[in-house]
């Protein structure tokens, strides 16, 4: 009777591995049809690979200004800056117009392009090209960057929803750290942000080290003119640890998203000045930035957050928002 327990005992593990054996294979099938999915969708789509569409173009023109933007804005502002980029915006502006007409944000473009000139109003050095431009949109006025004291950015910190998601921004002035104590709180309401199955993948990472933060704004490199003022450096990342079917590829990102934006929210009620950052770099420069800062390698970085207190004064790009129009649509049903 005992050996022929014992039998059973052992058939029952050669099914169970058997049957973990068979999963993962299937699992491995599944994933590989799922990222084949997304692939061509991505060359199908993309706008890297598809300039020619309008909403391509129009957001190549939104980075474009959005650089002019960041150095109209900048703590260590000086001018002469972006030349190169002005150029490159009036050509993208010129062949939008040509080929699609006017946008909402085209128009931004120009009045960055206006409030560029403006700036450099008192620079000996001509401007031909740029003038030329200006002088064929002559009603378009130069945007207003919003220049704010630090009462004023933060007076909606604790005001009703509406109020304070429209006063929440983007701040690249940083000048004074922020207290430990105030990143724990900030990541403790984070928290609150739902997450597929309440799995929790999400992981914050912070950086106090200053020569880490620099090592790392060089491979993320985006914050030029104003990363070397950050006090602490949050990097967010998901655990794929936590993924359960391979049609949940993308819930890292998913999760990790909706808790960024919380977290920023947390640190504007706190009163701490962010400024959200990329990540989107070369497979090299992942793995270098894991291993620089013991990242486990199951956790996909998903966001960097440079985080200090903000000076007295300082200015915040204007960045305009799409009308609801534009990105809402109703399908069928009751839509009164």
């Amino acid at each position: 009777m005992d050996g022929l327990k014992k039998i059973v005992a052992v058939l029952r593990r050669i099914k169970r591995g058997a049957c973990e054996w068979l999963m993962r294979r299937h699992m491995r099938r599944e994933v590989r049809k799922a990222f084949r999915y997304d692939m061509q969708r991505f060359l199908d789509h993309a706008g890297a690979l598809h300039l020619d569409r309008r909403a391509a173009a129009c957001a190549e023109i939104v980075m474009g200004y959005h650089v002019l933007e960041k150095g109209l804005t900048m703590p260590h502002r000086r001018l002469g800056f972006g030349k190169g980029a002005v150029r490159h915006l009036i050509d993208l502006i010129d062949a939008f117009e040509k080929r699609f007409g006017g946008d909402p944000q085209v128009t931004h473009a120009v009045a960055v392009l206006r409030a560029y000139r403006e700036m450099h109003s008192g620079v000996p050095e001509p401007m031909p090209h740029l003038d030329a431009f200006l002088s064929a949109h002559p009603d378009v006025q130069a945007a207003k960057e919003p220049h704010v004291t630090r009462s004023e950015f933060f007076a909606a910190k604790d005001a009703p929803f509406p109020a304070f998601a429209a006063s929440r921004h983007v701040v690249r002035h940083f000048a004074a750290p922020v207290p430990r104590e105030t990143i724990d709180r900030a990541v403790a309401l984070a928290l609150t942000a739902p997450s597929a199955c309440n799995r929790q993948p999400v992981r914050v990472h912070a950086i106090c080290d200053h020569s880490l933060r620099d090592r790392l704004f060089a491979m993320q490199g985006g914050s030029r003119g104003f990363g070397q003022d950050a006090d602490k450096v949050l990097v967010v990342t998901a655990d794929l640890s936590s993924v359960r079917w391979s049609w949940e590829r993308n819930d890292c990102y998913t999760n990790g998203g909706l808790f960024v934006m919380n977290l920023c929210y947390a640190l504007h009620h706190l009163g701490v000045a962010h400024c959200i950052l990329h990540w989107s770099v070369s497979p090299d420069v992942d793995r270098a930035a894991h291993e620089m800062l013991g990242i486990p390698d199951s956790e996909i970085i998903v966001q960097v957050i440079a985080c200090g207190l903000p000076p007295e004064e300082f200015d915040v790009a204007a960045s305009p928002r799409r009308a609801v129009g534009e990105i809402l649509t109703w399908h069928g049903g009751n839509q009164v």
